[in-house]
């Protein structure tokens, strides 16, 4: 009785410790270098704080965090790499939420669907949508530009990030409120590129979040005739919105987020926003945020980067319908 007793007793130890045992060996996440997918090229606003982002990880879990660019067929390249990756957390996705809410209802027959097979980890910051020009185009506002694309259809062109991406949908709503259908949108690979070829002057609109184009306004290089926001960036206040412009109905937002495909070990997903969670109360990092221009989100979590998501997916559906926008 003593020795059933005491077998007994060991078997249930072993079967309470089991879930125990088995966390805390997912505890030693991470064991190898992460892959963090980016689905631009390099030189925008969220590949900078991707590996802003990256570097403070490597430091706190002590592996590498590696920023891995993917860019093409607008980031869906990168963000179909992620879905079909193996749920272990080693292969991540870090971009704005375009990616997720915008791109399913613009390009048919994807092959991963956003509902189901990612998990998000947490949010980073707000990227505010702009509309910058190169100085040689004579418009100081957002109607001295509508009035000078309707005075000459077709010669004027935006450059953005990719068909179908926040960029270009927000340059599509400029052009259905403001009547400029002869404005021209150009896609590029990432907003790098486009706002390079903008800076050169081979493009004369660039539409592209306000961290990739703030700099170059500043140092006037462009000009941001306003930004799609329904308030002024506390950065960036000498911009005006495109609400203050006349426009009342054209703000866009994109939040950049870290997401791990679906079905990823949840001791994990909150590993890793646990250590984003500590990285968002340096107050030096945040400063590093501002300096690209896009608002840090210092409070998150998986659930409230889940939540966004799928509040924002209900909000862009309605504008994509109304654009009529589809890409075939």
């Amino acid at each position: 009785m003593i020795r059933r007793t005491s077998v007994l007793a060991a078997l249930s130890a072993v079967a309470i410790s089991f879930p125990f045992a088995t966390a805390l060996a997912q505890s030693k996440y991470p064991e190898r270098p992460v892959r963090v997918l980016v689905g631009f090229a390099a030189g925008g606003s969220t590949d900078a704080s991707a590996r802003k982002l990256s570097n403070k990880l490597t430091g706190l879990l002590g592996q590498s965090f590696i920023v891995e660019n993917k860019p093409g067929a607008s980031a869906t390249i990168a963000v179909a790499e992620v879905a079909k990756s193996k749920a272990d957390g080693y292969t991540l996705y870090f971009g704005d939420s375009a990616a997720f809410l915008i791109t399913p209802m613009t390009i048919p027959n994807l092959s991963y669907d956003v509902k189901k097979d990612f998990s998000a980890i947490s949010m980073l910051a707000d990227d505010l949508l702009a509309i910058a020009v190169h100085p040689s185009v004579p418009a100081n506002n957002l109607q001295q530009l509508a009035t000078l694309i309707k005075a000459n259809p077709g010669k004027y062109s935006f450059g953005h990030s990719g068909a179908g991406n926040i960029g270009h949908l927000t340059g599509e709503m400029f052009k259905m409120q403001s009547g400029s259908s002869g404005l021209v949108g150009v896609s590029y690979k990432g907003a790098g590129p486009a706002v390079i070829d903008a800076v050169a002057g081979h493009i004369p609109v660039v539409v592209s979040g306000l961290g990739s184009v703030y700099p170059h306004h500043q140092s006037g290089k462009l000009r941001v005739l306003a930004i799609a926001a329904k308030k002024r960036a506390s950065f960036a206040s000498d911009i005006p919105t495109a609400i203050e412009s006349g426009y009342p109905d054209l703000f866009a937002t994109a939040t950049q987020t870290l997401i791990a495909p679906a079905g990823t070990p949840q001791i994990i997903i909150d590993t890793i926003a646990n250590a984003v969670a500590r990285v968002m109360t340096d107050e030096s990092f945040l400063g590093e945020l501002r300096q690209l221009s896009v608002d840090p989100v210092t409070r998150s979590s998986p659930a409230a980067a889940q939540e966004m998501l799928a509040s924002e997916q209900v909000k862009w559906t309605g504008v994509v319908k109304s654009s009529g926008f589809k890409i075939e």
